[in-house]
C-alpha cells in the first residue's frame, strides 16, 4: 500500500518489460534470419559451429542490409520506450504533486513495422467518466469527533466545501462529544456539544444537501461509557473498558437510552449506525458463559441475539434503518445468518482501509452477504488509518485504498445493489489514543479521494482541478517521502495543513542532523554525561542545531493559531503537547549539552568513574 514499497514493483516491472523487449527482439532477429531462407540454407546453418567464422556467409548482402534496417527500426523504438519510462519515473516523482496516470501514448516495440500497441489505451479504460448508473448513489465523508470537537463555525465553512467536492452525507461518530443527559449526563466530555450545537449541525448539513448518519457504539468500542465507575459491572472483562456484556440485564435500557436521545436530537432520519465493530471480548464473563451453556449457543450466536435485540428496537420504535460495521460478520457460517434473519433487520458496511481487499474479502465474503443483506455500504479511509501517532496523512496511501475500493465495486456492481461508500477519517484509534491525523489538514486526502470516485481519475490535470478548488499554491504532493516544501492552501483549516506538512519537514530535517556521523559519533548519551568530546566534530554535527531549534519555536505559535481557529483550547494543547512539545524539549537540552561540550577546555584521562569503579 504504502510507496515506499510500490516503487520496487514498478521497478520490477520495468525489468520484467525490459526482459521482454529483448526477448521478443531476438525472436523477430532470428525469423527474419531464418524464415526467408531456402531449405538447403537452413541445413546447412544448423550444421554452423562458431569456429566456422565469417567465412560461411550464408545470406545476400541485400538480405543484411534489410536486416540492420529492420534491427535499426526495432532499436530506435526501445530507446522511445527506455525515454518514456525514464519521463515517467521523474514525473512520479515530482515532489509538488506525484502523477498517477499518463495520457501520452506510449511507444511499442513494432511501431512503424505496421503494429501498433498503444499500453495507456488499455490502461486508461477506468479513466473514462462513469457514466451515473456505474456511480455509488451516496458518498458519505465520516466525521470522527471524539474528544476532539471542532468549532460550529468550521462545520459552517467546511459542510458546502464537501458538497462541491462531491459528498452527499455524513457520518457523525459523536462518542463523548454528543450531549447526553440524565442518567447518562456523565457519558459526555466536558467539552461536548449541546443540544442546540447538534440542532446547528443538521441545519447546516440540510442546507448543504448532505444527509445525516449519527453513529453510535452498541457492542464494542465503548470505552466512553465502560471508563467511568458509573457503568463498571456492565464490562463484559472487569480490567478492559471496551466491550459490553451483552447478557447483563442492565445492559439494553442503557443502550435504549443512548438510541433514545441521540434519535431524538436527529428527527428525520433514514439510518442510525450501530456500531458494532471489533468486539474482542465476547462471551467471558461468567454470566456469558453460563448463558452459552443454558442455550446451547456458541459465541457467534450470542454476537447476534444482541445486536438483534438492538436492531430491533431501533427499526420497531424508530422506523429507522440500522447500519453495522461487518467485521464481525465475516466468521459467522451462512447458515447463522440465515436462520437468525438478521438481514432483515440490518444492513452492512464492508470496511477495509489498506491494501489488499480482494485477498481479505473473498468472493465468498460477498456472496454471503448479497445473500442474506438486502443494504450494503464500503467503508474506505481517507485518514487515519496509517498508525495511532500519526499526524499528517499520506494522499498516496488512501488513494490506493481508494483504487482497490473502486476495483471490488465494479466487479460486483452487476450483481449487488451498493448502497453507496462511507470514506471514514479517523481521529483517534479509539477513546484512550492520542489524536491523530486532524480533518483540516486531510482535507486534500479527502477532495483527491471523492475526485477519484466520481470520475476514476487521479491524473495530472485531476489534481490540478483539485489544488485550484483549494486554492492551493502547488500542486498537491501525494507521497510525503517527495515532499520538499509546505503547500499553501487557501480552504477551511488549510493553516492546519501547512503547519502539519512544516513540522513533517522540520521533523525530517531534525532526524537528518542527529543521524549525522559527527553526531552519532560525538554526541551520544555518553559523551554528554561525561562531558567528553571533540569541539570540532559537535560543531560540525550539529551545525543546524541553532537554526532548527528557532524554526521549531515558531512553528509551535504558528500551530496553537492554526488549530485555534478550527479547535477548542483543550484539543490545541492536546495536539502541541504530543506532536511539538516533546521534540521541542529534546531541541532544548541537546543545544545546552553541546554549548557545554564545545566550551569545555581540558579533557580528563580515561578511564571515567574511576571511583564508581572502585565502588563495584
Amino acid at each position: 500500500m504504502i510507496a515506499t514499497k510500490m516503487f520496487p514493483r514498478r521497478n520490477a516491472r520495468m525489468v520484467t518489460m525490459a526482459g521482454a523487449m529483448i526477448v521478443v527482439l531476438l525472436l523477430v532477429y532470428k525469423m527474419s534470419g531464418s524464415l526467408n531462407l531456402p531449405e538447403p540454407e537452413l541445413a546447412t546453418r544448423s550444421k554452423m559451429t562458431r569456429s566456422d567464422g565469417p567465412a560461411l556467409l550464408t545470406q545476400s548482402p541485400e538480405h543484411l542490409k534489410k536486416q540492420k534496417e529492420y534491427e535499426s527500426r526495432i532499436l530506435a523504438n526501445i530507446q522511445k520506450m527506455t525515454a518514456h519510462k525514464e519521463l515517467q519515473r521523474k514525473m512520479s516523482r515530482d515532489p509538488k504533486g506525484i502523477i498517477l496516470h499518463n495520457t501520452n501514448k506510449i511507444p511499442s516495440l513494432l511501431d512503424g513495422l505496421g503494429r501498433v500497441n498503444d499500453l495507456d489505451q488499455q490502461e486508461s479504460v477506468a479513466l473514462k467518466p462513469v457514466d451515473a448508473e456505474s456511480q455509488l448513489k451516496h458518498k458519505i465523508v465520516h466525521l470522527d469527533l471524539k474528544g476532539a470537537p471542532p468549532k460550529l463555525e468550521y462545520f459552517k465553512k467546511l459542510f458546502p466545501l464537501l458538497h462541491s467536492f462531491g459528498a452527499t452525507g455524513l457520518l457523525i461518530e459523536y462518542e463523548d462529544m454528543f450531549p447526553y443527559w440524565g442518567k447518562l449526563e456523565n457519558l459526555s466530555a466536558k467539552n461536548a456539544y449541546g443540544k442546540g450545537d447538534i440542532a446547528d449541525i443538521m441545519e447546516m448539513a440540510k442546507k448543504s444537501n448532505l444527509i445525516v448518519i449519527p453513529l453510535i457504539q452498541t457492542f464494542g468500542h465503548m470505552e466512553h461509557v465502560l471508563k467511568l465507575q458509573d457503568f463498571a459491572e456492565l464490562r463484559e472483562v472487569p480490567n478492559y473498558p471496551q466491550v459490553i456484556c451483552p447478557t447483563n440485564d442492565k445492559t439494553m435500557p442503557m443502550i435504549k437510552m443512548m438510541v433514545d436521545q441521540m434519535l431524538e436530537l436527529h428527527p428525520g432520519i433514514d439510518w442510525l449506525h450501530i456500531g458494532s465493530d471489533e468486539v474482542y471480548n465476547l462471551g467471558e464473563c461468567m454470566r456469558c458463559q453460563r448463558y452459552l451453556i443454558d442455550q446451547k449457543f456458541g459465541k457467534s450466536d450470542l454476537f447476534l441475539h444482541h445486536v438483534k435485540r438492538v436492531a430491533e428496537y431501533v427499526k420497531k420504535n424508530y422506523d429507522v434503518q440500522p447500519i453495522m460495521w461487518d467485521d464481525e460478520f465475516r466468521k459467522i457460517p451462512l447458515r447463522a445468518l440465515q436462520e437468525t434473519k438478521v438481514g432483515d433487520l440490518v444492513e452492512v458496511m464492508i470496511w477495509k482501509y489498506s491494501s489488499g481487499i480482494m485477498v481479505d474479502l473473498r468472493s465468498d465474503i460477498w456472496e454471503k452477504y448479497s445473500s442474506i443483506f438486502s443494504g450494503l455500504w464500503i467503508a474506505s479511509a481517507f485518514k487515519g488509518a496509517a498508525n495511532p501517532e500519526s499526524y499528517i496523512t499520506n494522499i498516496n496511501d488512501r488513494l490506493n485504498n481508494h483504487k482497490e475500493w473502486m476495483e471490488v465495486f465494479d466487479m460486483y456492481k452487476a450483481t449487488i445493489p451498493f448502497r453507496g461508500i462511507a470514506l471514514t477519517g479517523w481521529q483517534r484509534f479509539d477513546h484512550f489514543a492520542i489524536l491523530c491525523e486532524l480533518l483540516p489538514q486531510a482535507v486534500p486526502s479527502l477532495a483527491v479521494n471523492l475526485m477519484y470516485i466520481a470520475e476514476r481519475k487521479a491524473d495530472h490535470g485531476a489534481l490540478a482541478r483539485v489544488g485550484d478548488a483549494l486554492k492551493c499554491n502547488s500542486f498537491l504532493n501525494l507521497d510525503l517521502q517527495y515532499l520538499e516544501f509546505a503547500n499553501k492552501c487557501d480552504y477551511p483549516g488549510s493553516a492546519v495543513y501547512e503547519v502539519t506538512q512544516k513540522l513533517y519537514i522540520l521533523k525530517r530535517d531534525i532526524s537528518t542532523m542527529l543521524k549525522n556521523p559527527h553526531a552519532t559519533g560525538w554526541v551520544t548519551d555518553y559523551n554528554i554525561e561525561h562531558n567528553f568530546a571533540s569541539p570540532q566534530h559537535v560543531e560540525q554535527g550539529l551545525q543546524d542545531l541553532s537554526m532548527l531549534l528557532f524554526d521549531y519555536r515558531k512553528l509551535m505559535t504558528e500551530a496553537e493559531t492554526a488549530l485555534s481557529d478550527v479547535y477548542d483550547e483543550f484539543t490545541v494543547r492536546e495536539w502541541i503537547s504530543v506532536n511539538v512539545r516533546p521534540t521541542y524539549s529534546k531541541l532544548q537540552k541537546l543545544l545546552a549539552a553541546t554549548t557545554k561540550l564545545q566550551e569545555t577546555k581540558h579533557w580528563p584521562r580515561r578511564p571515567f568513574d574511576t571511583e564508581q569503579i572502585k565502588e563495584l
